[in-house]
């Protein structure tokens, strides 16, 4: 639907509307669809086009704008975009939170895990260590042509 035919349904001035969408825009953060007309031979002018949902939501806007106010009716209708980022940055948070332990707890584990094969390789290293020593003592004794 068009601006003029919606602006004409809902008994308001064009100027009217495009000032809601406008700061529908702004507040809501929404994007409305355009569509390209052509008014002159070398000239296109972008004109909204508005779908059904759109139109009950300016439908539901004229009948509490008196009552509440522009941006008070624009928060309820099409939401308020503040509110929603704010929301979407507590989720992200919540969810890198919980990354964040999860990795913490993985990280703790695989550091026991090679605190242990750390422990367990120093044990061998000692072991290997005596032997050699133990060898080397052994072929000290051994003194003669063939060693």
């Amino acid at each position: 639907m068009d601006i003029q035919t919606l602006a004409h349904d809902l008994g308001k001035s064009v100027s009217t509307l495009k000032r809601w969408k406008k700061q529908i825009e702004h507040l809501a953060e929404y994007e409305f669809e355009e569509k390209t007309i052509q008014i002159g031979r070398n000239q296109v002018q972008k004109v909204p086009d508005f779908d059904s949902e759109e139109v009950r939501c300016f439908q539901k806007m004229a009948q509490l704008i008196d009552p509440k106010g522009l941006e008070q009716t624009i928060f309820e209708v099409w939401g308020n975009a503040q509110l929603l980022t704010l929301e979407h940055i507590q989720d992200k948070h919540n969810h890198l939170a919980q990354a964040f332990i999860k990795y913490r707890l993985q990280t703790n584990k695989q550091i026991d895990f090679l605190k242990k094969e750390n422990q367990s390789l120093k044990t061998g290293l000692d072991t290997l260590t005596q032997e050699f020593k133990a060898y080397q003592e052994n072929n000290k004794k051994k003194k003669g042509l063939f060693k």
